[in-house]
C-alpha cells in the first residue's frame, strides 16, 4: 500500500513491483504516473478496496513490469530522447552544420 497523497513519483512503488509486490494507493500524481492502466496495481481515493484489487494481481507480471524500469533502461530512453534532438546541435550555436562548436561535446 502507497498511501501517499503528495510523493511526487514514489520509487517505493517500483521497488514493491520489483519484489513481485502489487501496489495499492491513491489515484494521484505518482502512482498515475507508474501505475497508470498497468495491470500491476489498483488506484481508488478508497485504499481498502485498491488492496482488495491488488491482491489479486499477477506477482510475476509486477516484477516484469518493475524490471523493464531498471535505471539503465531509464539511461537508454533518455538519452534517445535527446538523440532525437541531435540531428543539428550545434547549427543554432552558430557551429557550421556538421561541425560541433569550440568547446562543445558530442553525446555518444
Amino acid at each position: 500500500m502507497f498511501p501517499s497523497l503528495t510523493d511526487t513519483f514514489g520509487v517505493v512503488q517500483l521497488e514493491a513491483l520489483a519484489g513481485g509486490t502489487p501496489v495499492a494507493a491513491f489515484p494521484v500524481m505518482g502512482p498515475l504516473d507508474v501505475i497508470a492502466d498497468h495491470p500491476v496495481g489498483a488506484l481508488d481515493k478508497d485504499l481498502r478496496s485498491a488492496c482488495i484489487r491488488a491482491l489479486g494481481m499477477s506477482r510475476e507480471t509486477c516484477r516484469s513490469f518493475a524490471l523493464e524500469r531498471s535505471w539503465e533502461n531509464s539511461a537508454r530512453q533518455f538519452i534517445g530522447n535527446l538523440s532525437a534532438l541531435q540531428p543539428e546541435p550545434f547549427a543554432a550555436a552558430g557551429a557550421p552544420p556538421g561541425e560541433p562548436k569550440r568547446g562543445a561535446r558530442l553525446i555518444s
